[in-house]
């Protein structure tokens, strides 16, 4: 029972890490790796110190960019962006569901990855009415 618990933590945290990544980019969780790229090229021109040198964060942001993209292109986690989830208020919410519980996560994972097109569609026409 408890490899079960540290399966599931270390789930959460995967998917935490990713969400947050996607947010460092600004990039969908569907993003291919062409989109991830420029992504990554645009946050990195944004945040390098170089172009910030007022900006006392610009090193950090930077980082988190590179990571983001290692973490969401070559599947490379980053403690750097693990550490920085840690230190955001709550968790990063989905659109629909709550991320920062189990059931969330399972509710999230069974439609993202069990739902028809029909479903898919049928959730999203409810969600923009």
């Amino acid at each position: 029972m408890k490899e079960d618990f540290e399966f599931m933590e270390r789930i959460t945290a995967d998917l935490e890490a990713r969400k947050a990544a996607c947010k460092v980019l600004g990039v969908s969780e569907n993003a291919d790796k062409n989109e991830l790229k420029k992504a990554y090229r645009k946050a990195s021109m944004k945040y390098h110190p170089d172009h910030n040198p007022d900006d006392a964060d610009s090193a950090k942001k930077f980082v988190l960019a590179k990571c983001a993209y290692e973490l969401l292109a070559e599947d490379k986690p980053c403690p750097q962006l693990l550490e920085e989830i840690n230190t955001w208020e709550g968790v990063p919410d989905d659109e629909k569901y709550k991320l920062d519980n189990p059931w969330g996560h399972f509710l999230w994972w069974r439609e993202k990855f069990f739902a028809s097109e029909k479903e898919k569609k049928q959730s999203e026409n409810r969600s923009c009415i």
